[in-house]
């Protein structure tokens, strides 16, 4: 690993390949365009900070995406109790970039909303980040079998938030 040889342009490599997935996965979480910005940047100060403080064996160690995953999650949260704190969550819109189809990426993302906490993170990073299960596990701590059953759940609780959604303005 670069970062543990002490490579000049590790840190900024290492950024500019994780940047784009981990604010999408923050961006899926928080709603919101600055937060998820904010999130981000954090979560690679902490990470950054903590590798400083890493012996270069165990940095070579490493596995760092699911790493950066579990300290963008853990920023994540700790941004999501502050928030609750401040406003409802049900006054919370989320802030969708222009996409193909804008209002059914809110749609999808409001009723992401919707799911317990646990369910969220489990399906935003298997299909929103593409994470296979033992990358979740990894950055959750969550044993695969309970991954795999959040996503299942989460799935069966979105697709009937999207019908209900659907069928109540008809």
């Amino acid at each position: 690993m670069r970062i543990a040889g002490g490579d000049p342009g590790a840190v900024r490599d290492l950024v500019e390949r994780h940047y784009g997935e981990l604010y999408r996965y923050a961006f899926a979480m928080l709603g919101h365009r600055a937060a998820s910005e904010d999130a981000v940047h954090d979560a690679f100060v902490r990470a950054l900070e903590a590798l400083g403080k890493y012996p270069e064996k165990r940095i070579r160690a490493m596995v760092l995406r699911p790493w950066l995953y579990r300290i963008t999650l853990n920023v994540v949260r700790d941004r999501l109790r502050r928030r609750r704190r401040e406003i409802p969550l049900e006054g919370v819109r989320p802030a969708v970039e222009p996409q193909e189809d804008p209002e059914g990426v809110m749609d999808v993302l409001a009723a992401l909303q919707s799911l317990p906490e646990r369910q969220r993170v489990a399906v935003a990073l298997r299909y929103l980040q593409d994470l296979p299960y033992a990358e979740i596990s990894a950055a959750t701590g969550w044993p695969e079998g309970t991954a795999k059953t959040l996503v299942r759940r989460g799935l069966i609780r979105l697709r009937a938030e999207m019908d209900g959604r659907r069928g109540g303005g008809l």
